[in-house]
């Protein structure tokens, strides 16, 4: 099964996720075609500009939790380190557009922020740091990396989950649509991009890495060793657990 899917529509090429009866959750292979997608779109001199979307009623879940907690993957290959040139940096070749329906949580929640250039949005659409209220310290630095409020950052970081408005308010979206336009509005700033001279575009990227504040080297690495502690004590395996039997957590202490 494709689930994920690949258009061209000139210079434009959009990337659907397609997993609708999971809500796009990420899942092995579903991540392995993505990538693939983005190679597609990285190395075909053809397409200027990419757009990604998702189909169904949800942009992305996040990483796919109920085939996570079926095998041995250790957490930090299921959404994390092994899959960070998908979706935890902007490192893609060409400008990226994100437009957002429905759900984005958790890795989804970074496919459709950090991991691209341009967000649109539309009303149905919601963004949250899901790992933070599964028992994860997650995205603390994501307000900041954007540039964005002390009250919008600390928001996300507490695993709110902000609507699409609320996105648009906060600076976290670029504009907001109905979602009939949704993917056409999308598409109308994806062409206005690649109009312009391949040299303007690739300058573009590269100066637009070094607008993104940089978290200091000591408090990234206190930040690993507590999201490590956390797994260590098994709460990230309680989050997962209550997630799937649809109860409370039960954090303890």
């Amino acid at each position: 099964m494709s689930y994920v899917e690949l258009e061209r529509n000139g210079s434009v090429a959009i990337i659907r996720l397609n997993r609708p009866e999971r809500m796009n959750a990420l899942g092995a292979e579903m991540l392995d075609q993505l990538r693939a997608a983005y190679t597609e779109v990285d190395t075909d001199d053809g397409i200027a500009v990419g757009i990604i979307t998702g189909n169904g009623r949800a942009f992305c879940a996040g990483r796919d939790i109920k085939e996570a907690n079926t095998g041995d993957t250790p957490l930090e290959q299921q959404a994390t380190s092994k899959n960070v040139d998908l979706y935890m940096e902007n490192h893609r070749a060409k400008p990226m557009i994100a437009a957002v329906n429905g759900y984005a949580g958790g890795a989804g929640f970074y496919l459709a922020t950090r991991a691209v250039d341009l967000v649109v949005c539309s009303p149905s659409a919601s963004f949250q740091i899901a790992e933070v209220p599964r028992g994860l310290l997650h995205g603390w630095q994501s307000g900041y990396y954007f540039n964005l409020s002390r009250a919008a950052s600390i928001e996300l970081a507490f695993g709110f989950r902000v609507s699409g408005e609320r996105a648009y308010a906060m600076g976290l979206a670029n504009e907001l649509t109905s979602d009939e336009d949704l993917l056409a509005t999308a598409v109308k700033r994806a062409e206005y991009i690649a109009q312009m001279p391949a040299g303007v575009i690739a300058d573009n990227r590269a100066l637009r890495a070094k607008l993104e504040n940089v978290v200091a080297r000591e408090l990234e690495v206190e930040g690993q060793q507590r999201f490590r502690a956390l797994v260590n004590a098994g709460v990230a395996a309680e989050g997962d657990r209550s997630f799937l039997e649809k109860r409370s957590a039960a954090f303890g202490g």
